[in-house]
């Protein structure tokens, strides 16, 4: 990996451009992964006054609320683990990364349409699959169909 005196001029460009990417690019995850997580997110979270079909699609918003949030506040460097194996963060760094992210993400996002308490367990739940498969030897997939047992929550 280069350091920031090795980098040229194009990588450079690119970094910012990563970086200060409109808000229609800030997202790092699929929409496969957007949808899986929603599916989870349902057994987790039950949005009142509102039907099945709909509920899903308000917990697609939900989840690309807090893909946007982790892409504004954690490094791309870091965000981009979910997707390694053999490279990531320790068990205790995810732990403090999931407390912080998670207090950080209730205070800023705002999801008029759920109960509070609905809307952090939203959140953390989220912040949690993704955080869990930045973990070494984790990644999305694995995180995602974990049983709870495995995942960190805190």
């Amino acid at each position: 990996m280069k350091t920031i005196n090795e980098l040229t001029e194009t990588q450079f460009k690119e970094l910012l451009d990563d970086y200060f990417a409109p808000p229609e690019k800030r997202q790092k995850m699929t929409e496969e992964e957007i949808r899986e997580l929603a599916v989870r997110l349902n057994d987790k979270v039950d949005i009142p006054l509102v039907w099945e079909t709909a509920e899903e699609k308000i917990l697609i918003k939900v989840v690309l609320k807090v893909d946007t949030f982790l892409y504004d506040n954690l490094p791309n460097e870091i965000y981009d683990l979910v997707r390694s194996l053999d490279k990531g963060i320790t068990e205790s760094e995810a732990s403090r990364l999931i407390n912080r992210l998670s207090v950080l993400a209730n205070k800023k996002i705002e999801i008029p349409y759920i109960p509070e308490a609905a809307e952090y367990i939203a959140i953390r739940f989220v912040i949690g699959v993704i955080i869990n498969a930045a973990r070494k030897e984790w990644n999305f997939e694995l995180a995602k169909d974990a049983p709870e047992s495995e995942l960190i929550t805190a």
